[in-house]
């Protein structure tokens, strides 16, 4: 008998292993799903322009990048002694305002860099409600506390999203016609508008996804594998907005049977018990060293000749 019901996702036509080149971008649960894959060592940028849950917000990330440009110093203004930029999430605010503008215009270069090279890219949509900034007229990726009378807080529509992504997918192919393109929509709960706004929300999202679709554009379910699969409180962790481990676990788990070979899945767990060795806590300074020298060891050996993985797990687990 069974008790739930299981999502059966047909196996995607990408083909990931270790020496593919991946970017990910999107909400929250994109650093949850692209920290498991850096950890089993897959060559992974995970939310390079920080966290972004707004599919506009995304999309005009990526034209940034792909257009070069760049952070001008009166774009940034000051909250809590850091300084910042509406159109970047908080990881992006330093006390020196230079320092800060280094920092954005380096993401936007190295983005550019990887957009133009990967193999992959993977999008996580979060929400379709976005907060307009009126003075400025643009879509705010981050509102950085201020004023709620400086925003306008509307919805994006089906047409608002695939207007701008239509495009954009296009330049992104011209660009890199090797590179796939994955969606997803995240599990994760938008309810500071009400349930019955997060469920329009994330409705309009599956739909302009599927709009999006097409050979080299293909759909995750994850919201659907959270909501429609495990379908329980008990999947989520205490603040019953955001999947719990276990079940971010088992999203991950599924896109790996639809993305990767078993022989894949096999060398990543193989790194991912390495990564995790690697953290192991010891009761003497020289049992630790002894303990990753040996463990140091085992990773040559099964990176073998590839040097590039054993570098990555050596940049990793330093």
């Amino acid at each position: 008998m069974k008790w739930h019901t299981e999502i059966s996702v047909d196996r995607l036509d990408v083909d990931i292993d270790l020496t593919s080149s991946i970017v990910m971008m999107g909400s929250c649960f994109t650093d949850e799903i692209g920290s498991r894959m850096r950890h089993q060592l897959f060559d992974v940028a995970v939310n390079p322009m920080g966290t972004l849950f707004n599919p506009a917000s995304i999309a005009d990330a990526i034209t940034d990048a792909l257009d070069n440009r760049p952070f001008t110093a009166d774009e940034l203004f000051q909250v809590d002694g850091t300084w910042r930029s509406l159109r970047r999430h908080s990881r992006f605010a330093l006390p020196d305002r230079d320092a800060t503008l280094r920092m954005l215009n380096e993401s936007v270069e190295s983005t550019r860099q990887r957009l133009l090279t990967a193999d992959l890219l993977i999008v996580t949509f979060g929400s379709a409600i976005a907060h307009r900034h009126i003075p400025s007229g643009r879509i705010a990726a981050n509102c950085h506390k201020q004023p709620a009378s400086q925003f306008h807080v509307e919805a994006l529509s089906v047409g608002d999203i695939t207007s701008q992504w239509q495009p954009l997918l296009h330049r992104l192919s011209s660009l890199n016609p090797a590179m796939k393109v994955i969606f997803t929509v995240s599990p994760v709960r938008h309810i500071g508008y009400g349930l019955q706004r997060d469920r329009l929300s994330k409705s309009t999202l599956i739909v302009a996804v599927n709009d999006l679709c097409s050979n080299q554009v293909s759909y995750f379910p994850s919201y659907e594998i959270v909501v429609d699969d495990l379908r329980d409180y008990r999947w989520y962790a205490d603040d019953m907005v955001h999947p719990s481990s276990q079940a971010v676990d088992y999203v991950y788990q599924t896109f790996r049977q639809s993305t990767m070979t078993a022989a894949t899945i096999a060398l990543a767990d193989q790194w991912g018990k390495l990564t995790q060795r690697m953290a192991h806590r010891h009761s003497s300074p020289q049992a630790a060293i002894e303990f990753r020298d040996a463990t140091l060891s085992m990773a040559k050996e099964l990176a073998g000749s590839n040097t590039d993985l054993l570098q990555r797990f050596i940049s990793l687990t330093q």
